[in-house]
C-alpha cells in the first residue's frame, strides 16, 4: 500500500478538524492514481444530519467529479465504515477501502453486519470490497 500512511495522515488531520467542530473524529479521502480526488470530514453534529458521516460526504464530493463508477478509486478513512456507508461504497463500486480503526458494533467489515465484504449481498449491490485495516497490514 504505497502512500497509505501519507493518505491516512491527511484523514487524521480532517478528523481533528471535525472534532474541533463538535463532530466525531472521522476524516475520509477518495484517491485515484495516487491523487486525492475528494476529501471530507464528519459533519453529523454540525449539519444535524445522521447521513453526514465522513465516508458519505466524501462519496458525495467524489461523485461530482468521477460519476457513479468509482471502481478505480480507493477510499481512505480513519474509522471502519458503518453499514450505511458500506452500502454507498458498494453502490459506487469503490474497490478498496483502507481504514485505521475498527468499529466492532456496526462496522461494514468486522461486525455481524459485514455489508462491505460479504459475498451474500443481494444482486445488484456490486462486488465485495477489498477491506484493509492499516494496523494489520
Amino acid at each position: 500500500m504505497e502512500n497509505a500512511q501519507y493518505f491516512m495522515t491527511r484523514c487524521e488531520e480532517l478528523a481533528s478538524q471535525a472534532m474541533a467542530k463538535g463532530n466525531s473524529a472521522v476524516g475520509s479521502l477518495i484517491v485515484v492514481d495516487n491523487k486525492i480526488v475528494a476529501e471530507a470530514e464528519e459533519a453529523v453534529a454540525t449539519k444535524q444530519d445522521i447521513s453526514c458521516h465522513a465516508e458519505m460526504e466524501v462519496v458525495r464530493a467524489a461523485r461530482k467529479i468521477l460519476g457513479k463508477d468509482m471502481s478505480n478509486a480507493t477510499l481512505y478513512t480513519t474509522k471502519e465504515p458503518c453499514v450505511m456507508c458500506s452500502y454507498a461504497i458498494r453502490f459506487h463500486g469503490i474497490g478498496t477501502v483502507v481504514y485505521k480503526e475498527k468499529s466492532m458494533e456496526l462496522g461494514g467489515a468486522n461486525s455481524t453486519y459485514n455489508l462491505l465484504v460479504t459475498e451474500n449481498a443481494p444482486k445488484g449491490w456490486g462486488a465485495p470490497v477489498r477491506s484493509i485495516h492499516l494496523e494489520e497490514e
